[in-house]
């Protein structure tokens, strides 16, 4: 069942960017088509949340679109927001980012996460595993012991599923640009209009 769910995404994704994904034309962004209107108001700073998960093949390839974002647009700040999507052999995986920063080791964890599932074909399917993965990264058995026990990390997940409520994601990859404005990733068809759409839409109102 998780091999037809993550190959259902990685088609989906397919379909959305087919082979343009680095010279697509541009467009005008529709407000309703392109984007939804989800709150009132607006973040005073410039962000974008990213709900993803591990486990997702379209998150996998949108990485490379995120890094590309995030280099042309520093000014931006893009906070990852981990997501099981109701599936709980993907619980782990939200625990897995979030014990990467409490760790101080995601810019190491974050990468080899996705390579390891979609590269290596290979999962986390026990704490066990969990901890042989961070340990291999050089963290301290017993340093692990209590990220993986601690209140910041019940807290830290706590916080990714209220927003996961508050914005309606029922899928991966979705993005929130000013924590008012979600991305239609169908109608803007392409990597380019994503990123057109996430640089604009921070912009509003700043």
């Amino acid at each position: 069942m998780k091999k037809i769910i993550g190959l259902a995404f990685v088609i989906v994704f397919s379909g959305l960017f087919g082979i343009n994904t680095q010279a697509a034309e541009t467009r005008a962004l529709i407000e309703g088509n392109d984007y939804e209107v989800v709150s009132p108001k607006a973040s005073r700073d410039r962000e974008v949340l990213e709900f993803f998960s591990y486990a997702c093949g379209a998150c996998y390839t949108m990485e490379s679109i995120v890094e590309d974002f995030k280099k042309s647009n520093p000014e931006v700040k893009v906070v990852p927001v981990p997501t099981d999507l109701g599936h709980a052999q993907w619980e782990i995986y939200v625990k897995a980012y979030y014990l990467g920063k409490l760790l101080k080791v995601i810019d190491k964890s974050h990468p080899k996460v996705f390579h390891m599932i979609h590269v290596e074909k290979k999962h986390f399917l026990k704490e066990q595993d969990l901890k042989k993965f961070f340990v291999g990264l050089g963290v301290d058995p017993d340093r692990y012991d209590k990220a993986s026990q601690s209140m910041a990390l019940g807290l830290a997940i706590k916080k990714a599923k209220r927003l996961i409520r508050t914005y309606r994601v029922s899928g991966t990859p979705t993005f929130v640009a000013n924590q008012r404005y979600k991305l239609n990733n169908q109608s803007l068809g392409s990597a380019e209009m994503i990123k057109k759409a996430l640089k604009e839409l921070t912009r509003i109102e700043q």
